[in-house]
């Protein structure tokens, strides 16, 4: 991990702070992709990987258990979706919907029900 953080690798992933602050190694903030922050309006709460994995993927996670590769395969497929909105100049109106949504859901996720395809952000 140090050889690649030298080697000044990107890093993708969701909460990445903590996780780094935990095997106490420091990483650059221009090396780190983190979509924690990448789906956060300023002065509002963070959106968890569950919710924006439910919203912008179609796709239920943290089902059951944690599983850690399941998860850095969901924070790619987010990154790779915030990449798209933000290209298509809609990340801002995408975020505002996500945070209605989650006040009008109290940030809460169905249990494993799948979303049918219109319920889901561009």
């Amino acid at each position: 991990l140090r050889a690649m953080v030298d080697q000044e690798w990107i890093f993708v992933g969701h909460g990445l702070k903590k996780d780094f602050r935990i095997i106490n190694i420091f990483v650059p903030e221009q090396n780190i992709k983190d979509t924690v922050k990448l789906f956060w309006l300023p002065g509002r709460r963070f959106l968890s990987l569950r919710f924006l994995a439910y919203h912008l993927l179609k796709s239920n996670v943290q089902v059951d258990t944690h599983d850690s590769i399941e998860d850095s395969l969901t924070a790619m497929a987010l990154y790779k979706k915030y990449l798209s909105l933000a290209n298509e100049g809609s990340l801002e109106s995408v975020l505002h919907r996500l945070y209605d949504i989650g006040r009008e859901t109290a940030w809460k996720i169905p249990p494993a029900v799948p979303l049918p395809p219109d319920a889901v952000l561009p």
